[in-house]
This record gives C-alpha cells, structure tokens and sequence, in this order.
C-alpha cells in the first residue's frame, strides 16, 4: 500500500529533492469548485487556515514528444517569486498500489527563472530520464494557469492530507480546456483515508474521479489526439501471495482498468473504451464472486451489486458498435452487399447515438463515482481482513494457490462435455458465460504457473470463446436490425441472411474447436 514519505535514496542526489506523490484527482464543476474549501468536511478537519496561490507552469519536451513517450513530464512552475523546475513520471502506479490514486515519482530544483537549468538533469537517478542527446531539443509545449486553494486536512492523527482546488486553463497555441478539480495529497498515513474524505466531499458535492494529470491534458491539446482505450495490465500474483493479497490485488486492477478507459469513453471518438470500462466492472464481479465466500462482507456485496447496474448502462452503446463493425463494415466491402445498405448503416449509426450518449450520462453521474469511491475506501480500510473470524482469517491468509487449483477445476467442471452449440438460446447463452467466467479466473491466476503450460491452454479457450461469442453477437444483431424504426425490410433481409450464413460456418468449426480445447492440458495440476 502506497505511503507518502521521501524517497530516501534520491534525496541524496545534489541540488534535488525526489519523494513519492500519492494523489486523487477529482473533478468538479466550475459553479462547485469554490464551495470545497468551505464544506464542512474540510473545515472540521482542517489544520490552519487555507492558502491561496497562482501558479504558472511551462512544460517542455522536444519536438517527436521523447519525454512523454517515456513517461516523463519537465516542467518549470511559478509560485509568487519561486520558479520550481520538476521531473515527474506520468504516472508511475505498481500493480500494488491503490486503484484511482495516481503514484507518481518527483525531483524538485529551485532555479532562477523560468528558463530550464539542464545541468542538474546529469545527476544520479534522472539522468536516463531525460537523455543527454534530447536536452538541447527540449523547447516550451503548452502552459497551465491556475489559482490553487490549499488546506491541510488531518483525518486523524496519523494521517494527513493535502487538500488543493485547482481553476484555471491549459493552453497549447490557441487551443485551451478548463482546469476545475480537486486533488487530494497524501502527505502521511494510510491510503485509505483518501478515498474517507473524497466520499464525505463527494456526498456534498458531485465529483468524478480523475485520471489524466495536467501534463496528459496539455499533450492531448498539443497531439490533437483524443484518448485511446487502455489494456487490461498484467497481474502481479506469485506463489507467495496470500488469498486476501490477491483480492485486493484483483479488484484493485479492475478498478484501475475501469477508470483508465474513462477518458476515451467521455471522448466519444472511439466505443471501445465504453467496452473496457464494462470487461473491468465484470473481471470485478467475477472476482469478488469467486473470493465472496472468503470475504464475507454485506458492504462489499452491495456495491458490486451496484457496479452490476453500472455496466448494464454502458451495455447498449457497446451493441451498436458491435453491429456496425463486425457486420455492416464487412458486409459493405462485399461486391454483392445489397444496395440500400449505405442507409441502413447510416439508421444504425443514428439509433446507437443515443445510448451512446446515455452510457457517458451514466458514467458522469455522481453515484457511479460513489460506488467506486466506496468499494475503493472498503477495500484499502482492510477491516474485512483485520475483523474476520478465526477460521476467515486463516483461509485468507493461506498461499493462493491453495484455492486457486480448486477453484480453476470447479469452473471447468461447469462447463460439462458439449461438442456443439445447444439448440436453445438460454442454453447457448449459459454456456458462453461459463467460459467467459473461466477465461477470467484462468487470467486471475496464469501467474502462478509457468507460462509454457497456460500459452496453450489459454489459446485453446479463447478460440472457443471467440467462437461463442460471435454467435451471441451475431443473434444480438439480427434482433437490433429487426427492431431498427423505418428500415427498409429487404436490406435488412439480406443482411440478417449474411449473418445467418456467417453464423453457420462457426458452428460447423465449433466440434473441432471443442475438441482442441479438451484435448489441451489444463495448467494447474
């Protein structure tokens, strides 16, 4: 768990200070901004008076972007008389630290002006960072001008936190986006109580989390780029983990997944981030599915229930897209693709604009952020595991691969001996979802064996649950295009008999996909 205290290695390093930034953005509107600092939540808890100051920052890169493709942010701010130039990693999260906080590394130099001093640049521990041969190339990029209101909050006495409300602008040229959010800065304690005050200002005002940085806004202003969906990352178990190690770690990284891909959803230039958000709100239920028993938590229960809510909100847009990319685009490009297909496409696109936009609606509202704030404060308070009974306590603190062999095995047994398609939808349905749930648990735990035996067999799955996927979506569309107002019955005939014969040659392959799949060695024993 991440905590806030220097990095003591690099502050030995002459003429910097380095330490560990551990932060929560959140967002707020502008009409809202300006009652933070006055909630009672921050006032109650506050340690002296609140600070206000205006803060200029000019960040630099060379022209092909080489630091932050690398991940690194070079910036000089200004604060009053104090120019402050900072080397920041982007972000610089473990796949053990807190879902929805950013952990960040820093160096701090004060300098003379707003002009970069290089030469500190070649001391120990930066110096690959930002390569000698790219010093010279490095030129401004884009600006940020903001006025900060910082309080010192004290949640209790071990803890304290940093609370800053930040308005202003990015500029890039002429291009400009608003600054209007609150982070949170733990300064020491526990994580935990990032996600306590976040909930408690949440509750008084609506907030969203966070998860681009100032640097990333000015580079998407710069880039003309809008975000693009972010992959699921590599789990981090090992044979050393505990059981309760790997929940935390689990949902910590579904959270995680499900905010990164945030930003490219609000964007709306491309559906497959609303499809992530939704891939890691089910990795999560899944996981807490299969621990639940373990963990025994009515809290818990209740708001992985409402992430369940949430992801049915994100589901339609997904479906339309669907539609378009895998059966309309590909049935286009077909010389005998019938001819009012151009205006079928075009009713799809109009039909899919409103879930599209009822899906960001979902994502905005304030009782999604609270169900993750919440299920993020109840997962780093870690009460569920210092408060469990004896018998709990030790199954949670046995290795994971005590239960995970186990558990593996279970979930393929669910799937029993079939060697095609089943004749009823609901069957049909209840199959794919078993093998999506597998695929899951056997990406939960792949970690923990060698890679040489879960390649095959991971291969083999996902084969088949490609396969059985595509027959789900392939019936879903026929449904949409029958349901699709002022469609010209024809066109839709035609394409409903492309995806029909589409449909069959999978299920003339299926019997050999199955066979492949029950011929390869399961990994876990």
């Amino acid at each position: 768990m991440p905590q806030a205290k220097p990095d003591t290695a690099a502050n030995s390093q002459p003429g910097g200070t380095a330490f560990r930034e551990v932060e929560l953005k959140l967002h707020v509107a502008p009409a809202d901004l300006a009652r933070v600092t006055a909630l009672p939540a921050v006032r109650e808890l506050a340690d002296g008076p609140a600070v206000v100051s205006h803060l200029r920052t000019v960040y630099f890169d060379t022209p092909d972007l080489r630091l932050f493709a690398n991940g690194v942010a070079f910036r000089v701010r200004r604060d009053g008389d104090r120019f402050i130039q900072t080397l920041k990693t982007v972000n610089s999260a473990t796949p053990g630290d807190s879902a929805a906080v950013a952990v960040r590394r820093e160096w701090e130099w004060v300098v003379a002006g707003e002009t970069p001093d290089f030469t500190v640049l070649a001391a120990q521990g930066v110096a690959g960072l930002v390569p000698a041969d790219a010093r010279d190339a490095l030129r401004p990029l884009f600006v940020t001008e903001f006025r900060r209101t910082a309080v010192l909050v004290r949640p209790d006495a071990a803890t304290t936190i940093e609370l800053a409300v930040d308005e202003g602008r990015v500029t890039a040229g002429t291009a400009s986006v608003p600054i209007s959010e609150v982070e949170l800065e733990l300064k020491a304690g526990r994580v935990a109580r990032l996600f306590d005050l976040a909930l408690r200002l949440q509750r008084a005002v609506p907030m969203r989390i966070g998860t681009e940085s100032k640097a990333e806004l000015g580079l998407r202003l710069v880039t003309g780029r809008l975000p693009p969906p972010v992959g699921s990352e590599p789990l981090g178990l090992s044979p050393v983990t505990t059981v309760a190690e790997a929940y935390r770690h689990i949902v910590r990284h579904a959270l995680r997944q499900f905010l990164a891909n945030e930003a490219c959803a609000l964007a709306g230039g491309d559906v497959e981030g609303l499809h992530r958000m939704r891939v890691a709100l089910r990795r999560l239920r899944i996981a807490h599915r299969l621990f639940a028993p373990l963990i025994g938590s009515v809290e818990a229960d209740r708001l992985v229930a409402e992430s369940r809510a949430m992801a049915k909100q994100l589901g339609p847009a997904r479906g339309w897209d669907v539609l378009l990319t895998g059966v309309i685009d590909p049935l286009s490009a077909n010389p005998k693709a019938p001819p009012g297909l151009p205006i079928l496409a075009a009713a799809a696109r109009s039909a899919g604009a409103g879930p599209a936009r009822e899906a960001v609606a979902a994502i905005l509202a304030p009782h999604g952020t609270t169900t993750v704030l919440g299920l993020a404060a109840w997962l780093e308070d870690g009460r569920w595991l210092a408060n469990a009974d004896k018998d709990s306590r030790a199954a949670l603190d046995a290795p994971v691969t005590s239960v995970a062999g186990p558990w593996l095995s279970a979930r393929l047994a669910k799937l029993g001996k079939p060697a095609k398609l089943p004749d009823e939808p609901k069957e049909r349905e209840k199959l794919r979802r078993r093998l999506r749930t597998l695929r899951y648990v056997a990406e939960f735990f792949r970690g923990l064996y060698p890679e040489s035996a879960t390649l095959p067999f991971l291969a083999a799955l996902d084969s088949l649950l490609a396969a059985h996927d595509a027959d789900h979506d392939a019936a879903t569309g026929r449904k949409m295009l029958a349901a699709l107002p002022g469609a010209d019955p024809r066109t839709v005939a035609a394409v409903a008999a492309w995806i029909d014969r589409q449909a069959d040659k999978r299920r003339k392959a299926l019997p050999e996909l199955w066979k492949r799949f029950r011929d390869t060695p399961v990994f876990w024993t």
